[in-house]
């Protein structure tokens, strides 16, 4: 029963963002068939059948949203513009071209399923897609042949579903043309199916037309997926793949920054993302997402590099010589520094939250006791960071990779139970002191991250042989 109230409650809070995402689709649809039935192509049953078909469509649909706890406003709108767009493009075409048979093997609908793949959710992708493809079968069928209905279903449903498969794997956007080869070979196999009954089909100029047009679908749903992908990431300033693989180049300015002005910090940076990324995928969060906000988390030490252990290389400690209050404030200050950088530079808000919240709240213990052995009643919270704790699975991780890996750098051939001590107690620190509370990580999580961060810390400081340098070498064989 808790279950059930819990997704009735979850359901009513997203109601305005659902009902506006969910209806727009089937309400063109029915103004699309009405304009048909006036138009004498179909009748007042048929219209209610495709009444009742809208009504259903858009119960699917409003529940499916309400499985995603976190849909959001843009995700509404990305829907509700590209199932709203491709309805009336579908609209469009059978209307100019209501003549030709196989005009609707031209439909770019294979652009509709990746982009609501990229943009929103594959499972949702997939159900939509099924969706589309009966009211795209109904508007070129008009009830009249079902035949016709199943060729322009079945070629729309596999269409969207193979690429799907086929464009999830795209890493290049200038590969994209390459990889649409498989889509015009599908389209190639389902023409041949639905027209070839003869040889003598072969030389037909509809089998020819329905190629043409098939070939030109793929090459259309290309040019619509590069051209509408940049201006919904710009727009709503999304998270997509394509675009997180855009930050994770090594040439990008704020990397290139970090490494140059704080190599040590770059190296720190490159680990954490190595570890996070592993410990995410282990857990099923967003793997490629924790790796690029890692590789930015500490950008904001770039602005003094010296005041952190990491780019201390062959020079004095400059705390030294400052007061714990005032070393403090400077260390303290990175994760908003970093965020206010990483504003300017309009990166996407996921990665700044993870900046701001990869300490948390956490205590900078090393001058917090330094300063308590001067003065008893020093103020706890003056050593704090201000937050906030991690909100989301991805920034509990890198919270806790951040502080593993600098513990673990700083001991010299660590074994493999002291790595287990160290994550261990780290992570259990972070219970204890609050910081996971909002991370929504559960006790078994955290386990299989414990683990998946040892394995991999034992990879990188497993033993190795001593190899004796050449003066030993030679002497063993002289004796």
């Amino acid at each position: 029963m808790v279950g059930k109230r819990t997704m009735v409650d979850n359901y009513q809070s997203m109601f305005p963002k659902v009902i506006f995402s969910a209806i727009t689709a089937p309400m063109l649809f029915v103004l699309i068939m009405t304009v048909q039935m006036f138009q004498g192509e179909i009748s007042e049953y048929h219209l209610g059948m495709t009444i009742l078909i809208a009504i259903l469509f858009t119960v699917i649909i409003s529940f499916e949203i309400s499985h995603y706890k976190f849909w959001t406003k843009n995700m509404s709108l990305a829907n509700l513009l590209l199932s709203g767009g491709m309805v009336l493009l579908i609209a469009a075409i059978q209307a100019f071209s209501p003549t030709i048979d196989s005009i609707f093997y031209i439909v770019p609908i294979a652009a509709y399923a990746v982009l609501l793949n990229y943009l929103v959710h594959e499972r949702f992708a997939m159900v939509s897609s099924v969706l589309m493809a009966i009211m795209g079968s109904f508007v070129f069928a008009l009830f009249d042949s079902v035949s016709y209905f199943m060729n322009a279903f079945l070629y729309f449903l596999m269409s969207q579903w193979f690429a799907i498969f086929l464009y999830d794997f795209i890493k290049d956007r200038v590969s994209l043309f390459k990889t649409s080869i498989p889509l015009i070979v599908l389209h190639f196999s389902m023409v041949s199916v639905f027209q070839v009954r003869s040889f003598s089909d072969l030389l037909s100029i509809d089998f020819m037309m329905a190629i043409v047009f098939s070939v030109l679908s793929t090459f259309v749903s290309a040019v619509l997926i590069l051209g509408l992908l940049p201006l919904f990431e710009a727009g709503f300033n999304l998270l997509t793949e394509s675009k997180l693989l855009t930050l994770s180049n090594p040439n990008h300015s704020l990397l290139k920054k970090i490494l140059v002005d704080a190599p040590g910090t770059y190296h720190h940076s490159v680990m954490v993302a190595n570890l996070s990324e592993s410990a995410c995928e282990a857990i099923g969060a967003n793997g490629l997402l924790a790796r690029v906000a890692a590789y930015y988390h500490d950008i904001g030490k770039s602005f003094q590099p010296k005041y952190f252990i990491e780019n201390q290389q062959n020079m004095k400690n400059p705390h030294d010589d400052l007061e714990p209050e005032v070393s403090a404030d400077i260390i303290l200050r990175h994760p908003y520094e970093g965020a206010r950088v990483l504003r300017e530079y309009g990166l996407p808000q996921e990665i700044i939250e993870i900046t701001l919240e990869h300490h948390g709240t956490t205590l900078l213990k090393y001058f917090y006791f330094q300063a308590k052995e001067q003065n008893q009643e020093v103020d706890e919270s003056r050593f704090r960071y201000k937050g906030p704790t991690p909100q989301s699975k991805e920034s509990a991780v890198i919270n806790i990779c951040d502080s593993v890996e600098a513990a673990v750098r700083s001991k010299s051939n660590p074994t493999s139970e002291e790595i287990r001590n160290v994550v261990r107690a780290i992570i259990h620190d972070r219970l204890l002191d609050g910081q996971l509370d909002e991370s929504q990580l559960t006790l078994k999580e955290l386990r299989v991250i414990e683990e998946t961060i040892c394995d991999l810390l034992n990879g990188i400081f497993h033993s190795r042989i001593e190899y004796p340098d050449e003066n030993d070498s030679k002497a063993v064989k002289e004796g």
